[in-house]
């Protein structure tokens, strides 16, 4: 059972899903002067939901010492923040003009995911 496509049905009426283009890491490219620059697999579109997150979520973030602007983003299938064991990590969304960078993943489900992203200045 999606649960999130169960609640997604409700919400939409208040607060509309939006296009985001998924770019889902894919480790790092190392140049020949050592220097290392993310890389990512090509653009999955997608509708997503984003939402203010919850006041543990900035609790989260304030002991990961980590600022800035910050949503929650509900989606179809599995982003990842950081899994330096399983080399994830570090996925962006874009959403109109802005890009977002996933920092948590507070819930994991089968079919879906709840990320916590923060805004980019790129």
């Amino acid at each position: 059972m999606n649960l999130r496509g169960i609640a997604n049905s409700v919400t939409q009426s208040i607060n509309p899903n939006v296009s985001a283009q998924i770019y889902k890491s894919t480790g790092y490219d190392t140049a020949d002067n050592g220097s290392m620059t993310p890389s990512y697999a090509d653009a999955v579109t997608m509708d997503v939901q984003k939402q203010a997150i919850s006041q543990n979520d900035l609790e989260h973030l304030d002991n990961l010492n980590l600022q800035g602007q910050f949503i929650g983003i509900y989606t179809n299938g599995n982003w990842c923040g950081m899994n330096r064991k399983k080399n994830e990590g570090g996925d962006l969304f874009v959403i109109g003009d802005d890009t977002w960078l996933v920092v948590a993943v507070p819930e994991i489900w089968p079919d879906w995911t709840r990320v916590v992203a923060c805004l980019q200045l790129t």
